[in-house]
């Protein structure tokens, strides 16, 4: 009997990270049919915000079907001139607003936090070396971090980093593999 395949919510910002955890995923064998994206509208305020305003209503639906469905939840937002951990605090923050629990240990929930922005990953895996403070270069065509997803995805597979990555990347990392211990077959 087959099993069934995960179904992954996608909530991010921009295309940049839309494209950029798609391939990943997609590099880790989940199935494109089993992706929901909802990514922030364009010209409708701060992305960052749309995505925590969001994310309490996503883990509301994910609560609701996971019992009986297999499913995970990605959050990507960056983390700007914010920490990490202070980018976290404010999703915790959002949902005690709403009145939602945040997530549990137990939970197929991910946050994902670049810092400054996921551009600094993409110069991290082009190989370029990096701090999470200066802004780095973009992409003419989002599309075009498919090779340093698919990088990151070996890299993650294997459990190993190359030299020096960003804190927020190894946090990621920490993020996707916590996924991986509570059964998300990717």
């Amino acid at each position: 009997m087959s099993r069934q395949p995960v179904q992954t919510v996608i909530l991010c910002e921009d295309r940049q990270q839309e494209c950029f955890v798609r391939r990943f995923l997609l590099e880790r064998g989940v199935n494109r049919w089993s992706v929901r994206l909802q990514q922030s509208p364009r010209a409708k305020g701060a992305a960052d915000q749309w995505v925590r305003e969001s994310f309490p209503k996503e883990l509301r639906a994910y609560r609701s079907k996971c019992n009986h469905l297999s499913n995970c939840l990605l959050a990507v937002v960056d983390a700007d001139m914010q920490t990490v951990c202070e980018r976290i605090k404010s999703f915790e923050a959002e949902c005690e607003k709403q009145n939602i629990p945040f997530r549990r240990d137990d939970e197929r929930v991910a946050l994902v936090v670049p810092k400054r922005n996921i551009e600094t990953w993409l110069a991290y895996l082009r190989g370029e070396t990096v701090d999470e403070t200066t802004e780095y270069r973009r992409y003419e065509n989002p599309s075009d971090c498919q090779p340093d997803a698919g990088k990151l995805a070996k890299m993650c597979a294997g459990r190993r980093l190359e030299e020096s990555p960003p804190e927020s990347l190894k946090l990621a990392c920490g993020e996707f593999q916590r996924l991986v211990d509570l059964g998300v077959a990717f």
